[in-house]
């Protein structure tokens, strides 16, 4: 599983979660959404940005390994989860019919999945992930110019 981790290009991840976050902001209609309980149009939001922080801030640091990522880099990478959202749904005050008005409450709760996000995966998958990778790092093909050779 390591080494199937390690073969995944970088920023490949990071794709597939902003082609699936337009799917999801383009085709799904929110209208039985709504039915399920209060705010459930919100929730949704919340939760796919969460998953799309997660998902980009594991690419990220995969993308580093074997270093550490930095704190502020981490904020900024999970802040384009936010700016992501922004875009979607300015997107859809042009692009659908149904959906006029710009609906504040789900960048909020887009930004707040985005936080929630960085915060589970700052203090609670970051070590996990980097010690369960960093060993295999050491013998896998694509990060072999990474390593100093000894003299």
């Amino acid at each position: 599983m390591k080494s199937f981790i390690l073969s995944i290009p970088n920023g490949l991840l990071s794709i597939i979660m902003i082609v699936v976050v337009m799917f999801f902001t383009f085709t799904s209609s929110v209208n039985h959404l709504r039915d399920l309980f209060p705010h459930a149009e919100q929730f949704g939001h919340m939760v796919l940005y969460f998953v799309t922080a997660v998902v980009i801030l594991f690419d990220y640091a995969k993308a580093r390994l074997p270093h550490h990522t930095k704190l502020n880099q981490e904020i900024a990478v999970a802040a384009m989860s936010s700016v992501l959202a922004l875009l979607m749904e300015i997107a859809l005050m042009f692009r659908t019919a149904g959906h006029d008005d710009f609906q504040s409450s789900n960048v909020f709760a887009a930004t707040l999945g985005a936080f929630l996000g960085w915060l589970f995966y700052h203090y609670w998958l970051l070590h996990p992930i980097r010690h369960y990778l960093y060993h295999s790092i050491q013998h896998h093909w694509r990060y072999q110019h990474r390593r100093k050779k000894k003299k």
